[in-house]
């Protein structure tokens, strides 16, 4: 937000938690913490009524949105949708995701996969539907490739006592849809010819808390045979986790389920690192076949990954030559400044020059 330009007023609303003051500030930007539950969308009205804004934009809560526009139907309400969690059966039965889609202005999706996906369960949808791809601050990763970077590599692999070692990165949540276990099935065929080969898993099942699931347990005793080329780092926090992949040769994400998006690929490649990822979802989108990475055909065997995996490490002109690819894609198509200037050009799209808007 605080990317946006001076001439839009802009306030932030979310739940209050923890010990955060009920009013902060991100850069220029005021933040309001209200309280969460049945209060939450009560509170948000109260101040919206005495502000009065021109637009919401409402972020993967589509029971708010359309509550704030059954109160305030004088304003355009936008729903920001990240994925399909809350609007799927799960979540939300399928009339009431059809009602509450129906009432807003605009659904603004960070992929055309997530566009289609959206529009295939709700075919008869008349509200419009915009893409606005996420981002990544490239200051917050030290690319590979540089003096600078290369030295800053080689004393961290030196203090977890790495030297020398090959690292085969996974980032993301321990949850069996993101395909670990298919990394740790490739790996006794990756080590067979490349001694060196270190699978770095740094993730928990849950977001911030440390806690092991059935599927973290299978994963640690499939590891257990190669104990010695596996290394599971519990959850790390954004941005110390951006120094982690400074250390990889390669970061793999061989994911089963569809992702609208996968911001992990886009951070290794703001990070100069190869990406191996699987070719569903959202993620054809960010990573470029045989250009920043490669894609694992959707369903395919754990040979192919296996395969992939060795190519790059065996390979340091391909591991430079996707690195740097990686990294011009998102210097040049994928920072944050991108995706503020297409949101302010969206709301401007939609209002007056002079306008106010607000997120929740």
């Amino acid at each position: 937000m605080p990317l946006v330009p001076d001439n839009f007023d802009i306030r932030v609303f979310s739940r209050s938690g923890g010990h955060l003051p009920a009013k902060g500030m991100l850069g220029t930007v005021p933040c309001y913490r209200i309280p969460g539950g049945a209060a939450y969308l009560p509170g948000i009205l109260r101040h919206l009524k005495n502000w009065m804004p021109d637009t919401a934009d409402v972020h993967n809560r589509p029971a708010i949105a359309y509550g704030l526009k059954r109160h305030l139907p004088h304003i355009r309400v936008n729903l920001t949708l990240h994925s399909t969690t809350f609007i799927s059966p799960s979540c939300l039965p399928e009339s009431k995701a059809r009602l509450m889609l129906g009432s807003v202005d605009g659904i603004i999706v960070n992929s055309w996969y997530l566009r289609d996906e959206v529009l295939r369960r709700f075919p008869k949808l008349r509200t419009p539907v915009h893409v606005n791809p996420l981002g990544v601050s490239l200051e917050d990763f030290t690319p590979r490739w540089t003096p600078a970077g290369e030295a800053q590599r080689r004393a961290r692999l030196s203090d977890y006592g790495w030297e020398n070692r090959k690292i085969i990165l996974f980032v993301g949540r321990l949850l069996q849809g993101k395909g670990i276990h298919r990394l740790l099935a490739a790996l006794p065929g990756i080590v067979a010819k490349e001694k060196r080969a270190l699978a770095l898993i740094v993730g928990s099942a849950f977001y911030g808390v440390n806690r092991d699931t059935a599927y973290v347990r299978s994963l640690r005793k499939l590891a257990e045979p190669l104990n010695e080329h596996v290394s599971f780092l519990s959850y790390v926090p954004y941005p110390r986790v951006a120094d982690l992949y400074n250390l990889a040769d390669v970061v793999v994400v061989p994911s089963l389920e569809d992702e609208a998006f996968g911001l992990v690929n886009l951070e290794a490649m703001a990070s100069a690192v190869p990406v191996i990822a699987s070719e569903i979802g959202g993620i054809p989108e960010i990573v470029q076949h045989e250009k920043s990475g490669i894609l694992l055909p959707k369903g395919c065997a754990d040979k192919v990954l296996e395969e992939s995996v060795l190519r790059i490490l065996g390979d340091e002109q391909l591991k430079r030559k996707f690195g740097l690819a990686g990294r011009e894609l998102a210097r040049s198509e994928f920072r944050w400044q991108h995706c503020a200037a297409r949101w302010a050009d969206l709301m401007s799209a939609e209002l007056s020059k002079t306008m106010h808007s607000w997120s929740v």
